[in-house]
């Protein structure tokens, strides 16, 4: 059971206190989604720069078109989860990586970019490098323990293929980004 509050004992909410709060409430909401729709808008990028952003856009437009190439070729090949036993994988897996071998070769004398761009994709390739190795020594398992798992090459603290996704995501390149088949 309840009682009344005693006569005195109780206070009354000053007058408009609950419709100020109420304006800051929206007003801070209001705020907060304009926020993060401008965050995932278009136009952000072009005010705020990823460190490994690169500038020159018709060298992203020329990355871009030679991965794309690459993809079709790949996708004329046998993909190694249509192989039928580890050394079929193999073969499979050795296809793909003479197909990405042209395109990072192909890629890394490609024209354009500022220095800055041709440094941070020298740092890309270099990722290509270790990735494809990383793919070369996964032939070899497939051909000498059967059938096992891919092993990628961690740098920083950070796995090889995570971090050829991320520039390839910033820098919108996705037919750059390493191919999902292992």
């Amino acid at each position: 059971m309840t009682t009344a509050p005693e006569a005195g004992r109780t206070e009354a909410i000053p007058e408009g206190m609950g419709n100020k709060t109420r304006i800051a409430a929206t007003l801070f909401v209001v705020i907060a989604v304009a926020f993060w729709m401008f965050a995932f808008s278009p136009w952000a990028r072009d005010i705020f720069q990823a460190p490994d952003q690169i500038e020159d856009e018709v060298y992203v437009a020329a990355l871009e078109t030679r991965c794309a190439d690459a993809v079709a070729d790949i996708a004329q090949l046998p993909s190694p989860r249509s192989a039928t036993d580890p050394a079929d994988r193999a073969d499979n897996v050795e296809r793909i990586n003479a197909a990405l071998r042209r395109m990072r070769a192909d890629l890394a004398v490609l024209e354009g970019g500022t220095g800055d761009d041709r440094e941070l994709v020298a740092r890309w390739l270099l990722d290509w490098d270790f990735y494809l190795q990383d793919r070369d020594e996964h032939v070899d398992r497939l051909r000498t323990e059967g059938d096992v798992r891919f092993l990628n090459t961690e740098r920083d603290g950070i796995f090889i293929a995570e971090r050829m996704n991320g520039f390839g995501r910033v820098n919108e390149i996705r037919s750059c980004l390493p191919p999902g088949d292992l």
